[in-house]
């Protein structure tokens, strides 16, 4: 027995040591991958705690090292919850790649906590069951149902489940972030039977409003981040509803057509930064339409889409949307600057001359 322990604890030299070629030694001879010391901490544990012993984790795991390995109550960390808490972003995604599923919403909430950006996202990729760019309506209603670009803001959105512990089914929450670019969440909504207000099959709205049962003051309204946004839309509700979700399309890359400049802010944030984005099924390349009759951009009736008074005769650049009048894109340019359409940064507001 003490020839065993001994052998154990010189494992645990060689990992503090970055020895891989004695772990692969010892580990020939019998020695025990899962032995525990006096503070809980394994081999795996012990190696996933400092960002220079990465080698030495992925030398343990590919021998076989149990990445869901956690010491009793009350302390009950794994791996992943160190690597996460101090931030070592390489490691957390070799955990990930390799089986965890044991408590990743601990590990999540250290990363928020100590605001480790990219093991946020990490993490939440690896756990959630829908992640996408939407629309986020605040401010008045009244003002909301006249002019909706205007008072909404593109937000991330994320549903992942609260517990990855106990059994099936889980219980799942919403979280909402300002950007790719923040760690802590600006809303954390359980959704316990969540109440969705969800639009009807025909109706040109497209958004959809969710209620928090703990709360019946506190809801969200939430719309597709771009046009044509109903299949984002539908994932969204059965997200929420914990109807299983289809295997996850691959990330499409909307490119501009040649007529129009290209598109510097539209959605790479999300490409480069994001865990995933769904594809819209049907969707449409954003263009600009200058000529009359039914546009995308400005409707069948050529109105502008904020005063709906004033013809739509201002188009946004670089993104070539033709979104509504000289007066009203002049005023957006100067407070949101954003394209009320696909939100993208206005550069320059332009005047179409129709023939």
């Amino acid at each position: 027995m003490g020839q065993m322990q001994s052998k154990e604890k010189l494992m645990f030299n060689h990992v503090r040591s970055g020895n891989v070629e004695g772990i692969r030694a010892l580990c020939l001879e019998g020695a025990n991958l899962e032995w525990m010391d006096k503070e809980g901490n394994t081999p795996l544990i012990l190696a996933c705690k400092k960002s220079k012993l990465y080698d030495v984790a992925q030398t343990l795991i590919e021998l076989g090292a149990n990445v869901n390995a956690h010491p009793p109550a009350p302390r009950d960390a794994t791996p992943l919850y160190h690597a996460a808490r101090r931030g070592l972003e390489k490691t957390v995604k070799l955990l990930l790649s390799n089986g965890v599923n044991y408590d990743c919403q601990t590990p999540l909430q250290q990363a928020r906590y100590y605001k480790y950006t990219k093991v946020v996202r990490a993490i939440e990729n690896h756990i959630c069951v829908f992640s996408g760019w939407m629309r986020e309506f605040y401010g008045p209603s009244l003002l909301g149902v006249f002019a909706p670009q205007l008072l909404s803001r593109r937000v991330w959105v994320v549903i992942i489940p609260t517990s990855s512990i106990y059994p099936k089914p889980y219980k799942f929450e919403l979280v909402v972030y300002a950007s790719l670019k923040d760690a802590q969440p600006r809303v954390v909504m359980a959704l316990r039977n969540p109440h969705l207000k969800e639009p009807e099959e025909m109706h040109p709205n497209t958004s959809v409003t969710i209620v928090d049962n703990d709360n019946k003051k506190k809801s969200l309204k939430l719309a597709p981040s771009i046009e044509e946004g109903r299949q984002q839309l539908k994932w969204f509700c059965d997200a929420c509803k914990g109807i299983p979700q289809p295997v996850r399309p691959p990330v499409v890359v909307q490119t501009v057509l040649p007529s129009a400049p290209p598109l510097a802010d539209y959605d790479t944030e999300a490409v480069e930064e994001g865990p995933m984005h769904y594809p819209l099924s049907g969707s449409t390349t954003p263009s600009a339409s200058v000529g009359g009759g039914n546009t995308e951009d400005g409707g069948s009736s050529g109105q502008c889409l904020i005063c709906m008074d004033a013809p739509s005769d201002g188009i946004c650049v670089p993104c070539g949307h033709v979104a509504g009048c000289m007066s009203c894109l002049t005023q957006i340019k100067s407070h949101a600057s954003e394209c009320p359409i696909c939100r993208a940064n206005i550069h320059q507001v332009m005047k179409v001359y129709r023939v």
